[in-house]
């Protein structure tokens, strides 16, 4: 294994010249900020130092985060721009020194982008007094977006629950009064709210529309969101119902059967081809008596009863199964498939029935 090998006496210099050059061109509006100290600061951040030391000033990348405004954004990717413009000067040290030195230089060029970047970020939230609606919905942002929020928190008098459910609700929609664990964001295309775990929804959202994600850390808000979006996707096609407040757990088997409706319709259509071919009336009549038979510990009886018809009709089918899948209805594995089949076919055509409706 090659170890890495640290950069060539002077190389922080010169590297730190061409991200300042990068980060001025991105952003020539602040340009005049990033001078001859700025560089010296960025070197001593490739050094590996943590904080500014002396002589140096991190007093650059704090204006330009106070003066950028609505374009925070904008400067964070002027300072990964500015990294990306110094590889060409690590590809050239490692060329002349030893290969290994570009993983030194591209891991110290990360780890100094990240702080530019926190620099300016904190110096930007520092340089705003908002109202407290606003600070949390950026601190929802932020947590959302996995970036640190912890800070932020403490600003918005925000007590992190230990455990947060994501809420999707549909544009327009308001709550019943809620304590200061809720952040909300009805602006976001579809809104969103971000409760303490013990909350109910239904109670602080009413009928709904509304769709949930699973419990997670506040750390984790982003997954729990991505799962209730989900479920307010299969709530539009159908798939879900559309109307009250979708819990997460109480539809995991539909999230597991529509995660990949490309493998779900392969298993449904393999496990359910010996009834392809019969017409569309005679092969629904089938396939429902075949989720009874699956369901049913008795034969016949049992299943005229599940379906409301007459034994003899049951008995009729049962026999037409039988003809059609023969040794895998008495297969345990194969039965299982089957079930999953039928139950995917009914998830699957909960879209097709909801455009046939809106037709």
């Amino acid at each position: 294994m090659t170890v890495p090998q640290p950069l060539p006496d002077g190389a922080e210099a010169v590297i730190a010249r061409a991200v300042v050059a990068g980060i001025r061109h991105a952003v020539p509006e602040q340009a005049a900020l990033f001078d001859a100290g700025a560089a010296e600061f960025v070197a001593a951040l490739l050094r590996g130092a943590r904080t500014a030391p002396a002589g140096t000033s991190a007093d650059a990348f704090r204006r330009a985060g106070a003066a950028a405004g609505s374009d925070l954004d904008r400067l964070s990717r002027a300072y990964q721009a500015g990294g990306r413009c110094a590889l060409p000067v690590v590809a050239e040290l490692g060329r002349r020194a030893h290969p290994s030195v570009i993983t030194t230089g591209v891991d110290a060029l990360l780890r100094c982008v990240d702080v530019l970047i926190r620099l300016s970020t904190d110096a930007f939230r520092a340089a705003r007094t908002l109202p407290a609606t606003d600070l949390r919905r950026e601190l929802l942002h932020e947590l959302l977006a996995g970036r640190p929020w912890t800070d932020l928190a403490a600003r918005a008098k925000w007590s992190p629950p230990e455990r947060v459910v994501a809420v999707v609700v549909a544009p327009g929609a308001r709550t019943a009064p809620f304590g200061a664990g809720l952040l909300a964001d009805f602006t976001a295309e579809p809104p969103c709210l971000l409760l303490p775990a013990n909350a109910d929804p239904a109670r602080l959202l009413g009928p709904g529309p509304a769709a949930t994600g699973p419990a997670v850390p506040p750390a984790e808000a982003a997954t729990s969101l991505r799962w209730a979006r989900r479920a307010w996707e299969l709530r539009s096609r159908g798939i879900l119902p559309g109307t009250g407040v979708l819990r997460w757990a109480d539809h995991l088997t539909t999230h597991w059967l529509a995660a990949d409706e490309l493998l779900t319709g392969a298993l449904a259509t393999r496990s359910l081809e010996p009834l392809s071919g019969l017409p569309a009336n005679r092969r629904g009549k089938l396939a429902e008596t075949l989720g009874a038979v699956l369901d049913a510990r008795g034969g016949a009886p049992e299943v005229a009863a599940r379906l409301g018809i007459h034994p003899q009709t049951a008995r009729h089918r049962l026999h037409r199964l039988r003809a059609l899948f023969g040794a895998a209805l008495d297969d345990p594995g194969e039965r299982l498939n089957l079930r999953i089949a039928l139950r995917a076919e009914r998830v699957l055509a909960g879209e097709a029935a909801s455009c046939v409706r809106s037709a």
